[in-house]
């Protein structure tokens, strides 16, 4: 008997030390990325909550990050468990340790006119445009040289690190040749074009859409023209901490997924990140991201 109870005692101990790290909240911390105006994002922070709570049945707490580096830090404190990751902080945050990636966005892909292509197949890849002044007389990337260029953060694939080193490619140092300006959001950028406080600006095309539908700027997409595209980026993720328990990473990952086959929820997503649905995802897809951002490294640019 003592034997059978040592035996007991010592197989409790083993499970209970392989659960050791597992985190298991009371509250499920959610976290944006301010991709989009704060306040913006503020006012669909309460829809998405509820939703969650509903799909998951627990509570759930979504706000929005100051920015990509605080999510990351937050999600390394393990403050935050969910975080909406865009292409290159998602990167950052795996190689750290700090992030699984559990889905990959889809979206409908955009013509160069702005167009949503509803009539074609979701897609797992996005680009980032460069626009400019209608009267900057930039045609290609090489009339960059010289100028003022805004970008949504200095960590933001379709931002920054795409487009530098697309100056890169095309024979323009990132670090000498153009002045990049930081504007704290793919939205803010497109409007120091429109305002005449830079000369281009590179965005996730096509972020001029965020403006459609507001009347004080029905000239926009008049002023702000489009010039040329980069190749395909990887699209953003829902990442978790990697320590999260395993039976909740997956019912994350279906709560998204069911809430995309809602049309009410969908039409949540559709105004925080113009997602129309999610699919898994391999790490191995960030690949030439991380080639991208260890070239990007080398130039001291911030």
């Amino acid at each position: 008997m003592k034997k059978i109870l040592g035996a007991s005692v010592l197989l409790a101990a083993l499970l209970s030390c392989g659960d050791a790290g597992v985190v298991r909240p009371e509250v499920l911390e959610v976290q944006l990325i301010p991709s989009r105006d704060q306040e913006y994002l503020n006012a669909q922070r309460t829809p998405l909550q509820e939703l969650l709570e509903k799909e998951l049945g627990m509570k759930v707490n979504v706000t929005v990050a100051t920015d990509y580096n605080a999510l990351i830090e937050a999600m390394a404190a393990k403050k935050v468990h969910v975080g909406f990751l865009a292409t290159t902080s998602y990167v950052l945050a795996a190689d750290e340790g700090h992030a699984e990636a559990i889905l990959k966005s889809l979206r409908y892909d955009v013509d160069d006119q702005g167009n949503l292509l509803k009539d074609q197949p979701l897609v797992d890849g996005y680009k980032s445009q460069l626009v400019a002044r209608a009267d900057a007389n930039i045609k290609s990337v090489q009339d960059l040289k010289g100028r003022k260029v805004a970008v949504a953060s200095f960590t933001s694939t379709s931002g920054f690190v795409w487009p530098a080193n697309l100056l890169a490619d095309n024979g323009l140092d990132p670090q000498k040749d153009v002045t990049w300006v930081n504007a704290g959001g793919h939205d803010k950028a497109i409007l120091a074009v429109y305002n005449g406080e830079v000369d281009a600006a590179f965005t996730y095309k096509d972020a001029r859409n965020n403006f459609k539908n507001e009347p004080f700027y029905n000239d926009l997409m008049q002023k702000v023209v489009f010039v040329l595209n980069t190749s395909i980026i990887p699209n953003d993720t829902i990442s978790v901490i990697p320590s999260l328990a395993p039976e909740l990473k997956t019912k994350i990952q279906n709560a998204f997924i069911n809430i995309m086959k809602d049309p009410a929820g969908a039409e949540i997503m559709r105004k925080i990140y113009s997602h129309e649905g999610y699919a898994p995802v391999k790490d191995e897809e960030y690949a030439q991201v991380r080639a991208y951002l260890k070239r990007k490294d080398s130039w001291d640019i911030k």
